[in-house]
């Protein structure tokens, strides 16, 4: 990446990720190559921002959420963490005990608020769970701090006692969130964690997250295949494809006049409620398969897709260039191209 200057009020900061599953076969396990499922990612989040991933299943999202709180090693790059006390910390090569301490500023809310929740454990244990973990075991200091999560996210405290089956979708996302806020993070990564729920109780959730934001100074990192929903609540915006982010600006920027092709298609995609207000034609969009994590090509991952690819974008795989302040395209050519945002009057 070139150009990549982190902001003094950085929270969080990647560069060069990697993360590669390996391809095994036979009884000996040989490794015949590896699924590139991250390559090549960087990054960084301001405190107290919300960086919205967006991108189809299958383009890393998740798999980036993951390695950066290290519940997957990274294959390759730097991972670095900002705590409480302004002091940074390289997360790549940190020390499972070492992690153990830092996990407490860093958290995670899951997309299934089903499969997230232990069925067998009551309210009190599952929210209570990280500070248990934590040493914190006086039964009435556990009941008084899980009370006020739950007020906090809007559950009543005297149902503590239930376990998750009573509740709705909407409600154990909420546990989900309470749990999340237990240790008193600044950061926490939600992974599609809303789309699991009906619109309105999505609605309801993202209002409550921003919420919880602006009381606590949260740092967000959102991932999620809805632009509109991350239209909503991000601060910026990053897209990725392929494993790599090929696009990052701020929100009004990138709905406005996207950089990269792939974004523009995904713009073309978003649903007009109004059928008064069909589209002239169908702009941005692409044909063809998503380039293979596993076979990934020399150049562009997009260029067998791309309207606007040249023999240089196959190859030669460009570089992540910020293009102004704070932002960054991936693309030979997004200097020369005009590509349409979500004003679909036009």
């Amino acid at each position: 990446m070139t150009n990549f200057h982190i902001p003094d009020d950085a929270l969080i900061s990647v560069e060069k990720l990697q993360m590669h599953f390996p391809i095994k076969k036979g009884f000996l396990g040989r490794e015949l190559g590896a699924v590139k499922a991250v390559d090549d990612v960087s990054f960084y989040i301001r405190k107290g921002e919300t960086l919205g991933i967006v991108g189809e299943s299958g383009s890393g999202k998740s798999t980036t959420a993951r390695a950066l709180l290290r519940a997957y090693e990274p294959t390759g790059g730097t991972i670095r963490f900002k705590d409480p006390e302004g002091n940074w910390h390289d997360l790549t090569h940190k020390s499972e005990a070492e992690m153990r301490q830092l996990r407490q500023y860093m958290q995670m809310i899951f997309q299934d608020p089903y499969a997230s929740l232990n069925p067998r454990m009551t309210l009190l244990q599952l929210v209570s769970e990280p500070l248990v973990n934590n040493g914190i075991t006086n039964k009435s200091e556990l009941e008084d701090r899980v009370a006020d999560l739950l007020i906090k996210v809007g559950l009543r405290p005297e149902n503590m006692t239930r376990y998750p089956h009573a509740f709705s979708g909407g409600q154990r996302q909420r546990i989900g969130i309470a749990r999340a806020l237990a240790l008193n993070p600044t950061f926490i990564a939600a992974d599609e964690s809303v789309s699991a729920l009906d619109v309105s109780i999505a609605a309801q959730t993202i209002n409550l997250l921003q919420d919880l934001q602006e009381q606590m100074g949260l740092t967000y990192l959102f991932i999620t295949h809805d632009l509109s929903m991350v239209e909503h609540i991000s601060d910026r915006i990053g897209v990725m494809y392929a494993g790599r982010l090929v696009e990052v600006a701020d929100t009004a920027s990138f709905f406005e006049q996207p950089l990269h092709p792939y974004s523009e298609a995904l713009l073309s995609a978003i649903p007009i409620p109004d059928p008064k207000r069909a589209r002239a034609k169908k702009r941005g969009l692409v044909k063809g398969e998503v380039a293979d994590p596993a076979n990934l090509p020399v150049g562009c991952a997009f260029a067998s897709r791309c309207p606007h690819a040249s023999e240089l974008c196959h190859m030669s795989n460009p570089e992540l260039t910020e293009t102004a302040e704070g932002r960054f395209v991936r693309c030979h050519h997004s200097a020369d191209l005009k590509l349409q945002g979500a004003n679909y009057d036009q």
